[in-house]
Parts: C-alpha cells; structure tokens; sequence
C-alpha cells in the first residue's frame, strides 16, 4: 500500500473552497436572518413576538424534511422553497408569493456572495502552512467568485491567483483528474509532492488520487481523531478540523 504523504516530500498543499474553507452554510444563516430583518422593515410592527432566529430555524427545519425527495428534481426547487417560507412566517404578516419569494432569495445569493463565513481555524491552518508550501484552490467554482472570497476574507494573503485552479477556467470539474493536472502544473510539482485537502470523498479526494496525489479528508462530521480510510492503494488521513490538518504538518516545523 502506497503510504500517505509525510511533510519532508510535500511542496505543495491545495485546498476546496466550499465546505472546507468555507463554511456556505453559515453564510447562508446569517444572510438569511439579515435579508429577514430587511424586509420586516418594511411593515408596521412593534418587534412584539418578532424572532427572525426561530423564522430561520422553522425554515431549516422544513427544507430537511423537503429537501431528500429534491433529489434529481431542479425543477421543484423554487416551489419547495416558497413552501418552507411559507411555513416559517405563518405566524407574521407577510404575503408570501412567488415575487415575494424570488425578491427575497435573490437579495439572499446577493448577499451570500458578499459575506462568505470561513470554516473555524481555517486562516490560521493556511497562515502556518503558507510558510512552509505552495498553496493553491481547486475549485468547481467560479474564478473571479472565489478570488473576490478569498480577497474579502483574508485568503488571497497566503494564496497565490494564479494558483486558484477553476472549472470554468480549465473546462472539467472534479473529480476529472484533469484539473488537478492543471494545478500541478501552475504549481510546478510533481503529484507525488503534492496534496489535497477537501471535504468530498469523490470529488477533492479520489479525484487528487486518481491523479497520482496525496490526500487530506477534512470530514468534520464523523472524523475520528488520527483515523485512515483507504482510497484504493492509498492510505488517506482523516481530520475532524484544521487544528489536526496543521498537526499532521507539525514534523517540518
């Protein structure tokens, strides 16, 4: 079995942006509830009974008893959305229809790519790790999206633009082993000195490995301290946060 990467034959680390940098989810919280206090500015109330916290909680709660049966149905989305708003503001005066709707989460998209959250010790892991590695993204998202993210949050400091590798600069998307080539390649290393850290098993993991990478899964969910899982011949670490990621590079330093 090929071993995991050691820090002494790594030159290069690169990073997903969403879910493992990002924390899109806390983005989406607290732009909600902004967005919710917004348009509540625009009726008469007194703020007597008004709790935008549990309108986003009700929300939240509805869309996971919604969202598994989404699966494959995009054109669904819209309709089940009005439905959980519907059902988180029952209580208040809004009327909730489809312009309501489309008003309230296009403002929602507007102000999520504004205030991106980082997922905790994540500037800290990349600030320790800038000194001592090439750092770069790989990225099914956008280019000129993630850098302005990374610019906004402090990233672009440690991370070079012209290593944030994109699918729609590069025309795949992960887990197509072409693009971790590409990012190779900007970075100048060979697979072998290289690793990926992402929170996807399919898309930022099998895809580094299948390109002749090392590999990092972040799976803050059900990560077991110092825990393995094997990727083929691979034997890939598993980190519950970034405190353990940077211990997994303690030996350079």
């Amino acid at each position: 079995m090929k071993r995991p990467f050691t820090p002494r034959n790594t030159k290069a680390v690169f990073f997903d942006m969403n879910n493992t940098l990002v924390d899109p989810k806390a983005s989406f919280d607290a732009c909600f509830v902004n967005v919710l206090v917004d348009f509540a500015g625009r009726w008469d109330n007194d703020g007597e009974g008004w709790d935008p916290g549990s309108v986003l909680a009700t929300y939240k709660a509805q869309w996971n008893g919604i969202a598994p049966r989404l699966a494959g149905k995009p054109q669904e989305l819209e309709r089940a959305k009005k439905q959980c708003l519907e059902a988180a503001l029952r209580r208040y005066p809004f009327l909730v229809n489809d312009a309501f709707v489309h008003s309230f989460f296009r403002e929602m998209r507007r102000q999520m790519r504004d205030r991106a959250v980082l997922v905790p010790n994540a500037l800290e892991a990349v600030a320790k790790l800038s000194g001592a590695y090439r750092l770069g993204i790989i990225t099914n998202g956008g280019k000129e999206q993630q850098e302005r993210v990374m610019n906004r949050l402090g990233l672009a400091d440690y991370i070079a633009g012209d290593l944030v590798v994109a699918s729609n600069r590069s025309g795949v998307r992960k887990p197509n082993p072409a693009i971790f080539r590409s990012a190779l390649s900007a970075a100048g290393v060979r697979p072998g000195e290289a690793v990926m850290v992402g929170d996807s098993w399919k898309n930022d993991i099998l895809g580094a490995v299948k390109c002749g990478m090392n590999a990092v899964w972040l799976n803050r969910a059900g990560a077991r301290k110092s825990s393995r899982r094997k990727a083929g011949s691979v034997e890939i670490p598993v980190v519950a946060g970034f405190g353990e990621l940077t211990e997994l590079f303690e030996p350079l330093s």
